[in-house]
């Protein structure tokens, strides 16, 4: 394993040479681009240099439409033809991911790769070609609970980066990165984490949640403040829901594109099924839905949370739901057995 400080300057030559090989993917300030007028939001983007990369705030999304496109055409079939798939960049990728965004590709490596013993061919192509650098959380961010879902610390990174005062120190685990880092001085450098959150989460243990959970009057509030805008399932690093739908070019070449695009649990019409029946219409019914996928139906299948603890899905409610408050509220129902 290599270890070595970078000056600016140097730090900005191994950039270069990286971004020669690969799209480079990071945290990035984009000012006057926030919810609110002249308000800034950090947020994924490409970076050309060391220096646009903000190493000490959260993004607003996560990363996961890097591998995971918010809308994908799957093939096109112009009349008469057979379908034909879409070329996708073979061109690699590095992506400037926190520790619960590693965990968080893990999860979507299991929906997508894993899942019914099929792999899915559009995110496996992508998926291929991804490398990850670790940014570290000295500190927990205010909304964050990722001590408490266990994904606080990682080794799944090919190169860690840590700023220093005007340097900057780098780990490379994988030695086909050393050739990047010819410069330097030799030093220690690991990873820093979290060891307690603001606002510690009691996660559930998987066998406590019964389905008498189901019927339980916590999710009536739910129903009456959800609006089903669906913020916290497009923010989230691992909800993988999606729609299928045919689209017909209007020009003269009156092709056919057959298309995913990103879906939400929450939002009207989500559960509508054939013939009219609709299974989850109440708001509340479809916030038990997320919730216990999330903490009990994905841990029994693959053995640990869907939920990383990241916090976006706290900060982009408008109407204030907690994700970390509900698991809270059902550890203390199983505690109370079941009496509220």
């Amino acid at each position: 394993m290599k270890m070595v400080r970078l000056s600016q300057e140097q730090a900005e030559g191994a950039f270069s040479r990286l971004a020669k090989d690969f799209d480079l993917i990071a945290p990035r300030l984009i000012e006057g681009e926030g919810r609110l007028s002249d308000t800034d939001v950090v947020t994924y983007e490409q970076v050309n240099s060391i220096s646009q990369i903000e190493f000490h705030a959260k993004t607003f999304f996560s990363a996961k439409s890097a591998v995971f496109p918010t809308r994908e055409t799957m093939f096109s079939s112009p009349p008469h033809k057979k379908p034909t798939q879409p070329g996708i960049s073979s061109r690699p990728m590095i992506l400037f991911l926190r520790s619960c965004d590693i965990h968080a590709l893990d999860v979507l490596d299991s929906i997508f790769l894993e899942s019914g013993g099929l792999e899915d061919p559009y995110y496996k192509a992508r998926r291929q070609n991804i490398r990850c650098f670790l940014l570290e959380c000295h500190t927990p961010f205010p909304d964050c609970f990722c001590v408490s879902m266990g994904t606080s610390e990682t080794k799944n990174y090919c190169v860690f980066v840590r700023p220093e005062e005007g340097e900057y120190a780098f780990q490379i685990r994988d030695d086909k990165f050393d050739k990047y880092f010819t410069e330097g001085t030799e030093t220690f450098v690991e990873p820093r984490s979290p060891k307690e959150n603001h606002n510690p989460v009691p996660l559930p243990k998987v066998e406590d949640i019964d389905n008498s959970l189901f019927e339980n009057e916590i999710w009536k509030q739910y129903t009456d403040r959800c609006i089903a805008c669906g913020r916290c399932n497009t923010s989230c690093p691992t909800c993988s829901c999606f729609s299928i739908q045919d689209i017909k070019d209007t020009d003269s070449s009156s092709a056919n594109h057959r298309r995913r695009i990103w879906s939400s649990c929450q939002v009207k019409n989500f559960g509508l099924l054939a013939g009219g029946h609709d299974f989850r219409l109440a708001k509340g019914d479809r916030m038990r839905y997320k919730v216990l996928h999330k903490i009990r139906d994905f841990p029994k299948r693959f053995g640990r949370p869907m939920c990383v603890g990241c916090g976006r899905c706290d900060e982009v409610c408008p109407e204030y739901i907690s994700m970390a408050r509900c698991v809270k509220t059902i550890h203390q129902v199983i505690v109370a057995g079941g009496k509220r």
